[in-house]
């Protein structure tokens, strides 16, 4: 066997990620499989050779303009059976979306969901000799496979590792058990460890439990039983990241009439005991246990989901570098290597399903949920950082029914049963009225909002919270997202709301941190996001095919502003941030100098004079500075000796280079109807104010009221919905359905492609509809 390969006992574990034919493309599959090499003409041109983790999208996918390749592709493989092998499996860490296998011509099964580990036997399709696997893959965004409609892109391919799995045996723990191996530890924190193990073919267990010097700390008997209870006495507790401290179990498999080992699985996990509490929040071990942290995508520039360990390494590094405790990953399940990262480093985890944005009504798409989050929970059962199942991200911001809720209260109830253990959630969309049944599905709930950013301002974080928390007490309440776009080339000394500078993005999480740690009755609260992420339908900032609100750019390299202030906050590693190394250039004679600490004074010095001292807590800002050079050495120190440095130019106007001038992305065909519109002029507007009349329709109210009204729904389609689907049809399918968001909250994702004027027209035609009682 050519690949590298970890013998556990009788098992044999192959990583098979090397030498993988790839053709992007469909293929005639029964000449294919009948082994010709077929090609398709007109198409490309051949295969060519890859390694996994890959994707065919590392790069159309991050580039904007919505046209990334979406569609089937074919990987193969060819591989010589050894001798010895009694049963043969192939594991999969993902595939997206869709995957369909055939081995040797014949066909294996199918996989429906791009994030979860799946396997199937191959035993009963090898032959002597050489053999060969077909995988076709499929990200067709068609398909009833979620996610069906996000703001990210879906990157195809087989994007995480394959592993063949032998055995010299026929009786060995199930390693196809929902893409698992077959072994689930529930532990108490009274000591009290529950193991169930699920087997393929005949024997007895046992199993050892060892502590994290390697010491046994418990022991079973050797038993038919595949479900018994240790215990574990003076155990240490995961602590979170006061102390993740971990046990591994080690299960054994042996004959029906011999205590020889015929397989063996080993499982790391830990003790705790966590709960939450609609005032006082989240308790990790029956202490207060504040939950501060960070979103997180997978994807990488020029990777897309195809990344190794390696990017797991850096991404956690830096999550851990802030000092957060927790990270919800969103929004599907990621790498089994990132949650063991987060057992390893104790961090708090919301793991959830893609089921996000909108509602598949059809039946397979349903069956679909229901089978990720099977995956979801049964793969993540053993980690002790997950504590919450999330069931669903914002599928109120479409519009809700109540096919909807049924779907939610089976996710919710399945998760329950399959897990008892741990609290169920779900994240809404920040218009989601507190009265939907939305809120009163799962254990807990948690808003997405944009203050600052999407609706009201930078200052409305507190009383949003406020708000909500008085309509809805006995429920506890977290914040999923919040957060602002931020990009690197764009400075302001006046940051405003969508001027995507890394000022404004700074301001707005300093305003949301302090609004959110003076209310003790949010659980949790999870910034959006720590990186910045391909979305390829965006074209905003001067950006296209990206969304970026992370605190640290696409490609890992630099850390914006924002990075700095909850470096701030919540590390406890000392240090001192001057901010402004990308805004170095100033046109006015004084301006303010902001620095970011954990430490409790600071220093300024100016050109080598000392200049002042703060003292106070993250957030030190030096007012009317003079900068009296043209080159001006600013240095920030503290008492302890952390010091950081910049050099201000003192320039003679704000620079070109510092300002965003946003441009239109208007088709001539649009161009035209717009001016078809405006000839018939039937309700231009000549003001250029958005006038609400009394008791009438606005482009403020949400989308769901609107269509309430024939005429409301009407104005949409026309004015909204037919120039959209000239230039981008699945942004027009989405006005076929109304929901929380407003008007005015939808205009800032499809201004750029469309009229300024056109939401005024919108505005007086809606304001013409009086409201009905």
């Amino acid at each position: 066997m050519q690949t590298s390969k970890l013998r556990w006992n009788v098992r044999t574990i192959f990583n098979w990620n090397d030498k993988w034919g790839f053709y992007k493309g469909e293929l005639d599959q029964d000449a294919l499989l009948s082994g010709k090499n077929v090609i398709i003409p007109g198409e490309t041109p051949g295969w060519e050779s890859v390694d996994l983790p890959h994707t065919w999208n590392a790069l159309d996918g991050q580039d904007g303009g919505n046209d990334y390749y979406q569609g089937a592709a074919w990987y193969k493989k060819t591989f010589t059976a050894e001798e010895g092998w009694k049963e043969v499996y192939v594991r999969f860490g993902a595939v997206s979306k869709l995957a369909q296998v055939w081995c040797n011509g014949r066909y294996v099964g199918e996989h429906r969901g791009g994030f979860s580990s799946f396997a199937f036997e191959l035993t009963p399709f090898l032959q002597e000799g050489e053999n060969e696997i077909f995988v076709r893959a499929d990200n067709s965004n068609e398909l009833p496979v979620y996610p069906r409609q996000a703001d990210f892109t879906f990157f195809g391919g087989i994007y995480r590792s394959v592993e063949l799995i032998c055995f010299s045996g026929t009786s060995h723990f199930d390693v196809a058990c929902f893409g698992c191996d077959g072994v689930f530890i529930t532990p108490s924190p009274d000591g009290k460890v529950q193991v169930d193990a699920y087997v393929n073919g005949k024997g007895r267990s046992y199993a050892r439990i060892y502590d994290a010097d390697g010491k046994c700390a418990a022991e079973s008997q050797i038993s038919e039983a595949m479900h018994y209870i240790l215990h574990v006495p003076d155990l240490k507790l995961w602590n979170g990241t006061k102390g993740a401290y971990l046990y591994q179990a080690k299960v054994f498999l042996c004959g029906e009439s011999t205590d020889e080992i015929a397989d063996e699985v080993c499982v790391s996990f830990g003790f705790r005991d966590f709960s939450v509490s609609a005032e006082e929040g989240f308790f990790l071990n029956g202490a207060s246990y504040p939950l501060r942290g960070v979103c997180r995508h997978q994807d990488r520039e020029n990777m897309g989901w195809a990344i190794t360990e390696k990017e797991h390494l850096e991404d956690m590094a830096l999550i851990r570098e802030i000092g957060a405790n927790t990270v919800r990953l969103a929004h599907y399940q990621q790498d089994p290597f990132f949650y063991d990262l987060c057992d390893r480093n104790g961090l708090v985890v919301w793991a959830e399903i893609p089921f996000i944005s909108v509602h598949d009504e059809r039946k397979e798409a349903d069956d679909n949920l229901r089978e990720q989050m099977k995956e979801l929970v049964l793969q993540n059962y053993n980690h002790p950082s997950v504590c919450f199942w999330g069931i669903a991200n914002e599928v109120g911001i479409g519009g809700e029914s109540e096919a909807m809720y049924t779907i939610l209260k089976e996710l919710d109830q399945l998760a329950k049963k399959l897990d008892p253990t741990r609290l169920t959630a779900i994240a809404n969309v920040g218009m989601t009225k507190t009265g939907s049944p939305l809120f009163h599905i799962t254990d807990v709930t948690s808003y997405n909002e944009y203050n600052g950013w999407y609706e009201g301002t930078a200052d409305d974080h507190g009383a949003f919270c406020d708000e909500r928390h008085g309509q809805i007490p006995a429920i506890p309440l977290a914040i999923s997202e919040y957060g602002a776009e931020g990009i690197l080339s764009w400075h302001s000394e006046q940051p405003r709301v969508k001027d995507y500078s890394e000022e404004y993005q700074a301001l707005v999480h300093e305003k949301a941190e302090k609004a959110f740690e003076a209310r003790p009755y949010l659980w949790a609260t999870w910034l959006w996001n720590m990186f910045d992420f391909a979305a390829d339908a965006r074209d905003e900032g001067g950006c296209r095919g990206r969304n970026n609100k992370g605190l640290v750019t696409y490609d890992r390299k630099i850390k914006k502003q924002a990075f700095y202030f909850y470096k701030a906050c919540w590390s406890r590693e000392p240090f001192v941030y001057l901010c402004g190394e990308r805004f170095t250039k100033h046109a006015d004679g004084k301006i303010n100098i902001k620095a970011y600490s954990n430490l409790e004074h600071v220093e300024l010095w100016v050109n080598g004079v000392f200049t002042g001292e703060l003292s106070g807590k993250t957030i030190f800002e030096f007012k009317d500075v003079s900068l009296t050079r043209q080159f001006n050495e600013i240095l920030v120190k503290t008492p302890e000796g952390f010091m950081d440095s910049l050099v201000f130019e003192k320039v003679e106007q704000v620079p070109e280079e510092y300002i965003l001038k946003e441009t239109k992305n208007i088709s001539e065909a649009v161009t035209q109807w717009f001016a078809g519109i405006q000839a018939g002029n039937p309700g231009r507007a000549d003001n250029k104010e958005l006038v609400v009349n009394e008791g009438c329709l606005s482009v403020y109210d949400p989308m769901e009221e609107v269509y309430k009204y024939k005429e409301g729904f009407q104005i949409i389609q026309e004015l909204v919905a037919r120039p959209l689907s000239i230039s981008n049809p699945a942004m027009a399918s989405r006005m076929d359905k109304g929901g929380p968001m407003s008007f005015a909250g939808i205009w800032h994702h499809i201004k750029k492609m469309l009229p300024d004027e056109l939401i005024y027209i919108v505005n007086e035609r809606l304001n013409k509809i009086k409201k009905q009682d």
